[in-house]
């Protein structure tokens, strides 16, 4: 430091003696600014050293500082500070309830922030390798530890059956290795392959097994403490709390007596969907199953419960088409040429829908028959569009399917075929086809 001082002070002097010695100043002085800065950043490492080391002698797990430790810190208060942001605001939703499960299994606290490093807190992650959930578990780790997946749910994304799930699994890998930083480890790699590599290299030391891991592996012990450290010190890195825009403060759960659909759950409690699918992650479908335990604000569980038969007395009404949830009624008459196949298509609406709703023993069709679709609002125009831009067309004595095409720009053959339904190229005159020329 006091090398710099004289630096600057004897400045005034080397200019006036001779000018040309400005450029010989501007190398020491560049010299000298990079030294402080070294200087700067040696006391912010050492800072950081000694609040880890702080944090260290508070939990039985392993928060040891040092280069690769720095390393992945540095990339957390550098251009990750987003990410960090983001994590705080949703740590007071998911961290109480990590706490509580961590402490009922005796297990560290600090393991609340893995589900940032396997998540980033994102129930509904779901990785190349098929791993999903708050705690990214395999299918068949996950099943193993009791978690069930249908073709209605994934108990991988539901937060606190999947929260218990990885406590278990973290108690059985203790039970295994003994060693909290060997647990995080096979928890990344799998306990065969770090029990593969510990007799290999002939230590059970994490740091010494650290070379000899595959990359994923070896950073990821790193990565937890160092996310350890920016979520415990982001005030005084200056990293601001991203709260996101729902609120979790206060919320209940509700069993369903009734198959649900999400829109008609989304009517009844003045909850958007948004908000109904980020409470319940676990559920793959706009369908809620009958006993499905839902978690909503608690003011719309309660104001729920309260009017219960009339709740369900709707959702029965939806469902008979009595009432109408964002869409429309419509009343489609059969075409020459048309079959459920194509009108179920051009409404966005499926085969069984269209019998259901029409009472239809089988898909025989006869021209001029009134055919009943419900069709959703924002799909009602396109639907029309489709009827619009389809013209008729009769044919003439001597007409050939390729003479038609060739009238119109981008009309084929099969393109007539397939649209009136046609099994062979035989045209009778007088009949009306349908000609899609958009």
């Amino acid at each position: 430091m006091n090398r710099i001082i004289i630096i600057f002070l004897v400045m005034p002097l080397f200019a006036i003696a001779n000018q040309d010695s400005l450029s010989d100043f501007d190398k020491v002085g560049v010299d000298s600014i990079i030294e402080l800065s070294e200087i700067v950043d040696l006391k912010q490492e050492n800072i950081i050293e000694s609040r880890l080391n702080q944090l260290d002698m508070n939990t039985p797990m392993d928060l040891v500082y040092n280069s690769k430790v720095q390393l992945f810190i540095d990339g957390y208060l550098g251009k990750n500070k987003s990410l960090i942001s983001k994590m705080k605001g949703l740590a007071p939703y998911y961290f109480p309830m990590f706490e509580r499960q961590l402490d009922q299994y005796n297990l560290p606290l600090e393991f609340k922030y893995l589900a940032i490093v396997e998540s980033a807190l994102n129930p509904r992650a779901r990785s190349h390798s098929g791993a999903s959930g708050l705690w990214q578990f395999m299918y068949l780790t996950g099943k193993q530890y009791g978690l069930k997946v249908t073709s209605y749910m994934d108990e991988r994304q539901d937060p606190l059956k999947a929260t218990k799930s990885a406590c278990e699994y973290f108690v059985s890998l203790y039970d295994t290795f003994g060693d909290w930083n060997l647990v995080l480890a096979a928890y990344n790699g799998g306990p065969g392959y770090l029990q593969q590599k510990i007799a290999s290299v002939g230590s059970s030391n994490f740091w010494d097994l650290y070379p000899y891991l595959r990359k994923e592996t070896r950073n990821y012990v790193p990565t937890f403490i160092a996310i350890n450290y920016v979520m415990q010190y982001a005030n005084e890195h200056d990293i601001t709390f991203l709260n996101p825009k729902i609120s979790f403060e206060d919320i209940d759960t509700l069993i369903l007596k009734k198959d649900v659909e999400l829109k008609v759950m989304a009517e009844l409690l003045c909850v958007n969907q948004q908000t109904i699918n980020y409470l319940n992650p676990a559920f793959s479908k706009s369908i809620f199953p009958e006993g499905s335990v839902l978690i909503f604000p608690s003011s719309a569980v309660q104001d729920f419960k309260l009017n219960e038969s009339t709740n369900y007395a709707f959702i029965e009404a939806v469902v008979n088409k009595t009432i109408l949830i964002n869409e429309e009624s419509i009343v489609y008459t059969v075409r020459s040429g048309d079959y459920l196949g194509r009108i179920a298509k051009s409404h966005n609406v499926h085969v069984f829908e269209i019998k259901k709703w029409n009472k239809l023993k089988s898909t025989k069709l006869d021209i001029g028959d009134k055919l009943v679709i419900y069709v959703k609002k924002d799909g009602l125009l396109t639907a029309k569009k489709k009827i619009l831009i389809k013209n008729e067309y009769v044919i003439q004595k001597g007409d050939t399917l390729w003479d038609i095409a060739q009238k119109y720009s981008g009309l084929s053959v099969w393109k007539i075929k397939a649209i009136n339904n046609m099994e062979n190229d035989n045209l009778k005159p007088g009949t009306t086809i349908l000609l899609p020329t958009s």
